[in-house]
């Protein structure tokens, strides 16, 4: 039995992956890996999604999460579950707005960044952002793009800034907009899909370090090895392009 198994609803409530495995796996790397950093703490869920990662912070013990999603029937859905499962008024507030928008002026302890660091080409920014939330810690659950983890300089003219095989890479990839599981519609979106950018691992890193924070990683091979099972759905964990980073202010 894992976690979501004992509020099933969640496994209805959105098109976006709603495995039993999946689901109940990602809790143990998202939420029982950080159990500390929920108890007492104002939470940000980022693109939050049918709620269910704002459901399990505040049963993690969050006192106050804000989560963000524009898809409206997301949010709806998520309303409706937290009724049924008997989440009080005032634990919690669900805002229906594109995410750059709304995350000005917000101060929180965590903040939740999970499905949507790869659904976005404005890295740069939602990291500054988040650094101005004063978020001591925070939990990134990405896809990731292949690419050499080596640098290579050119050291014969000197110019360390002439780099080659760069591992700080950022893919472009096209989003259905329409595609619940992908982007929301922006000012890049042409004919139905819009424009993203799915980071390597280690710009991942680099971002991090350069707005202050160290970063580790769930280990997701071990997992896989307790739990063989478990893989089935998730091959995108279990292949290496995807996986869970956490961000501690340095």
């Amino acid at each position: 039995m894992g976690f979501f198994d004992d509020f099933p609803r969640f496994y209805h409530t959105s098109q976006t992956s709603p495995f039993p495995d999946r689901l109940n796996a990602r809790h143990r790397a998202i939420i029982e890996e950080n159990a500390s950093r929920f108890p007492g703490k104002h939470v940000l869920d980022i693109a939050s999604h049918d709620g269910r990662w704002t459901f399990a912070a505040l049963k993690a013990g969050a006192t106050h999460v804000i989560g963000i999603e524009p898809r409206q029937e997301l949010i709806d859905n998520a309303r409706v579950t937290f009724r049924e499962y008997g989440i009080e008024e005032g634990t919690h507030e669900l805002w229906t707005s594109g995410i750059m928008e709304a995350i000005d002026g917000v101060r929180v302890h965590t903040v939740l960044c999970l499905g949507f660091f790869y659904h976005t080409r404005h890295h740069i920014d939602l990291l500054d952002k988040i650094e101005r939330t004063g978020a001591t810690f925070v939990i990134i659950d990405t896809e990731i793009s292949p690419g050499s983890e080596e640098i290579s300089l050119a050291k014969d003219n000197g110019d360390a800034r002439q780099v080659f095989d760069n591992p700080y890479s950022m893919q472009i990839i096209r989003d259905e907009v329409g595609d619940q599981q992908m982007a929301y519609s922006d000012s890049a979106t042409r004919n139905g899909y819009t424009l993203v950018m799915r980071p390597s691992r280690a710009a991942i890193h680099g971002l991090a370090r350069h707005f202050g924070f160290r970063v580790t990683e769930f280990d997701w091979p071990a997992y896989f090895t307790k739990n063989p099972k478990h893989a089935a759905s998730m091959t995108d964990y279990r292949d290496g392009w995807r996986s869970t980073f956490y961000l501690e202010r340095i």
